[in-house]
């Protein structure tokens, strides 16, 4: 009985994992979606303002690279892998919703 309820629980996370994987792919990738009014925006950032865009890069990877090798030199074990695993869980439950609510994501 423990093993069922074991896999019954693994194929929901799975499911969900899925889903909210393929719903975020959907609304990113999708004629007017996420990605093209980031990419949008960021290009007209860029055309507006390029010596703004330059500094503002470097300095974003100069700090992420700076935290990481802070983190590692300490040994500290990272809990944003299961965090990610939530939202995208979160995200597939509220897609599949949405889904089965209105007939399209």
């Amino acid at each position: 009985m423990k093993q069922i309820f074991a896999y019954i629980n693994s194929f929901v996370i799975i499911g969900l994992v899925f889903a909210g994987i393929g719903g975020i792919a959907y609304n990113m990738f999708k004629e007017g979606g996420w990605l093209g009014a980031l990419f949008g925006k960021f290009m007209d950032a860029q055309l507006e303002n390029p010596l703004v865009a330059i500094p503002i890069t470097i300095g974003v990877v100069f700090i992420g690279k700076m935290w990481r090798d802070r983190q590692v030199a300490k040994g500290y074990t990272s809990r944003l892998p299961d965090v990610l695993i939530y939202i995208i869980m979160a995200a597939g439950v509220y897609y599949l919703w949405r889904f089965y609510s209105t007939g399209s994501f």
